[in-house]
């Protein structure tokens, strides 16, 4: 090779690299500036992206500590949210330490693929300059610099999303049998990143069946489109194949539902479609915004334009639909939305192109500035919701964690504690405290606020002033006012110390602790006990016949709310939690029930004949009967309904109908295991016509299983054997 020749080769090496180095050092640049912000911000982690966190430490513990079913564990972390960017920062804690770092660590890698992808995608549809100007706008948009300091899903779906919009355009509509297998993977990793991946990449995906369709290998392309749909569907089954029927209604649920309790405006609303467009220049950009309008138009002329109009705004309009709207839902549009804008400035002539990419620099630069320090401070535009861009510098303050959990650890003795977190503040909830629980391994586990009682509470973390958004706090207060007008329920959990929060407020640790009685007979208590159940229990029973209570007790104990033992007998009553709308009372007849490690208020007793439960150890069902209309009118109260049963010899069929075809399915009941009071099993399970075979059962009963929730009892609750009779459920033999 002569000496021109080589000086070529290298002049071509170096031109091909030149565009990945100027990536790698915007990758850099980003990397320093979110190391600096983690340097300096000390506050906890926030609501979700606490929970992420959680996961992340949980499955790191799963795959680094022996005695656990590793992938079935990884599985059922969470009902609606896959494992893989938890498990992600997960194995980073198999090499480094479990600190923000590491975790925003695996941010910055998801950014590198999406802007590789980006490049890749505009290098291929156009030239190497709009894809280097698109992976620009996509690393410095003002809300994936915000994402950049959270740990959330929404950015790496934004990698998964670029990096498939690339695989589905190196399939050559589905020409190529290397690029569509590898389509196919991709689009297993999209939706085992989080399920609205298929929304994103529906429109597109479609386009381009339609033009495979078309062609005149037409057969070869569809089978390679079904291929690819195939491997997507069966990697990412063992997650979804379990969640079949409730992911879809926990979807509905999330999308309207619990924006109304949030007071959104309504989807098809002026305020609600205009959402996004009022948002857009936050979220994507200040120049990106009227650069992607522009090159909607624009695009009209390249060969891309149908891809592109179907990848940006196919997403957009559906989620302009939905009434749930945030900026994180649609920040997976944007590496469609950035290529867009990069065909405006490339339409323009050359004098404008350098004009404008000399713009776009100084304003990606000033996004990251304003976003990540507030640097300057982002002005606010008339017509727009937030301000130009979303300001989210690093604080210092200290929110008092590390000295809550220490004194919990402290006045708990290092033993087991059950901590209620009442408020939801972002920086003060149950989410960052369970986190950072977990984190120092420390033997607390973290409970949102009660509702009637602190059943099972041993201490209470509480906070003065704002106790989080409007939507949440009911509880919170209701609890807080309860400590001030209550006194019973002061005493018994006395402040054992205070903390200042920076944001003015105070933060409040409480700790059970029951007093003796003095000067009080236990027999006393206990007479009290046994006089008036019904008016005792109250709370949770309402029209008993033949109610009868007997207590077993130690005369010291008992002057301290301890009682060993209660048997409840009835011939009939109606329980459940009475005081809520949502949840129907049972008929229950026959009744007979043991209580072991019964922990009450003393006081409130002797003082107002109240009974109040703060703790029992086990549960004992020894009898009990429930018949067929008492369970059918039960089932009728229930949110959701659409269950219905009818009792036979060993046996009950049931049927559900709520969401799309009827199921149907042969029901036993059995006595449980240390996990639940009881097992369902199912048989002659149908969907419609449609029989199920064995092997998919449990995937689809378990959507309707109650025993799972019985799971999450905060008491041993056991039941003696169940018979299924024609006409009612008996539990138990008759003493």
């Amino acid at each position: 090779m002569s000496g021109h020749e080589t000086s070529v080769s290298v002049a071509s090496r170096s031109a091909r690299a030149r565009p990945w180095l100027l990536l790698a050092a915007l990758l850099i640049g980003l990397s320093v500036v979110i190391t600096v912000w983690l340097s300096i911000d000390r506050r906890p982690a926030e609501w979700d992206h606490a929970n992420h966190l959680k996961r992340a430490v949980d499955c790191y513990r799963t795959l680094s500590e022996p005695g656990h079913d590793r992938l079935k564990e990884i599985l059922e972390t969470s009902s609606f949210y896959p494992p893989i960017t938890p498990c992600a920062a997960g194995v980073l804690y198999f090499v480094f330490p479990i600190v923000p770092l590491t975790a925003q660590s695996v941010m910055l890698a998801f950014l590198a693929l999406a802007m590789a992808s980006t490049f890749a995608l505009g290098r291929r549809f156009f030239d190497e300059r709009a894809g280097l100007l698109a992976a620009f706008f996509v690393g410095t948009a003002p809300f994936v610099v915000f994402s950049l300091t959270n740990f959330q899903l929404d950015l790496p779906l934004m990698a998964v999303v670029a990096l498939a919009l690339y695989a589905l355009v190196r399939t050559e509509e589905f020409s190529r049998p290397g690029w569509s297998i590898g389509c196919g993977l991709v689009l297993a990793l999209g939706m085992l990143t989080k399920p609205p991946f298929a929304v994103y990449l529906l429109p597109p995906l479609l386009w381009t069946a339609w033009r495979a369709a078309r062609a005149p290998d037409r057969r070869r392309r569809l089978a390679l489109l079904l291929l690819a749909l195939l491997i997507g569907g069966a990697v990412a089954l063992p997650w979804y194949g379990p969640r079949l029927l409730g992911l879809p209604m926990q979807i509905s649920e999330r999308s309207f539902k619990q924006a109304a309790e949030e007071g959104k405006a309504e989807a098809l609303t002026a305020e609600g479609l205009l959402y996004y467009p009022r948002t857009f220049p936050t979220q994507v950009g200040m120049l990106v915004g009227p650069l992607f309008v522009w090159g909607l138009v624009a695009l009209r002329k390249e060969r891309a334009r149908a891809f592109l109009w179907m990848a940006a705004l196919g997403p957009l309009v559906i989620f302009s639909l939905i009434q749930n709207k945030n900026l994180r839902y649609t920040l997976p549009i944007l590496p469609a939305l950035a290529l867009v804008a990069a065909v405006a400035v490339r339409s323009l002539p050359p004098g404008g192109r350098r004009v404008a990419a000399a713009l776009c620099l100084i304003a990606g630069v000033l996004q990251v500035s304003m976003t990540a320090f507030a640097l300057p401070m982002p002005p606010r535009v008339p017509g727009l919701l937030l301000p130009l861009v979303l300001p989210w510098p690093p604080a210092g303050a200290d929110w008092q964690h590390g000295k809550i959990l220490a004194d919990l650890v402290r006045e708990s003795g290092g033993r087991d504690a059950t901590v209620a977190v009442v408020p939801n503040d972002n920086f003060f909830s149950v989410s960052n405290f369970r986190y950072e629980a977990a984190v120092q391994r420390l033997p607390l586990k973290m409970i949102r606020p009660w509702a009637d009682a602190p059943l099972d509470v041993d201490f209470a973390v509480l906070k003065t002033g704002s106790q989080g958004p409007s939507f949440t706090v009911a509880k919170s207060e209701a609890i807080n006012r309860a400590f001030e007008q209550d006194r019973y329920l002061a005493d018994i959990f006395p402040v054992v110390s205070e903390y200042a929060l920076p944001d003015g407020s105070r933060g409040i640790l409480r700790a059970r602790r029951i007093a003796p009685l003095a000067g009080v007979a236990p027999a006393e208590l206990a007479r009290r006990l046994e006089a008036s159940p019904g008016q005792l229990l109250a709370g949770n029973v309402r029209d008993p016949v033949g109610l009868r209570l007997q207590v077993q007790y130690r005369p010291d104990a008992i002057l301290r709310g301890q009682v060993d033992r209660v048997v409840i007998v009835a011939d009939s009553a109606v329980v459940g939690e009475l005081k809520r709308r949502d949840r129907a009372p049972l008929r229950i007849r026959d009744t007979r029930l043991e209580i072991e490690g019964l922990l009450m208020n003393p006081r409130r007793l002797l003082e107002t004949n109240r009974l109040e439960v703060l703790d029992v150890k086990a549960l004992r069902v020894r009898h009990l009967v429930v018949t067929e209309d008492d369970l059918r009118e039960f089932l009728r109260g229930q949110r959701p309904a659409g269950v219905s049963v009818r009792l036979g010899a060993g046996a009950a069929d049931v049927q559900v109908d709520r969401v799309g075809p009827e199921l149907y399915a042969r029901v036993r009941l059995v006595s449980g295991t240390a996990e639940s009071p009881f097992t369902l099993i199912a048989d002659r399970v149908r969907v419609g016509r449609l029989p199920i075979p064995d092997m998919l059962i449990d995937w689809i009963v378990r959507q309707f299983d109650p025993s799972l929730a019985l799971r999450k009892l905060p008491i041993e609750v056991t039941l003696s054997p169940i018979r299924i009779e024609p006409g009612r459920i008996v539990i138990g033999e008759r003493s």
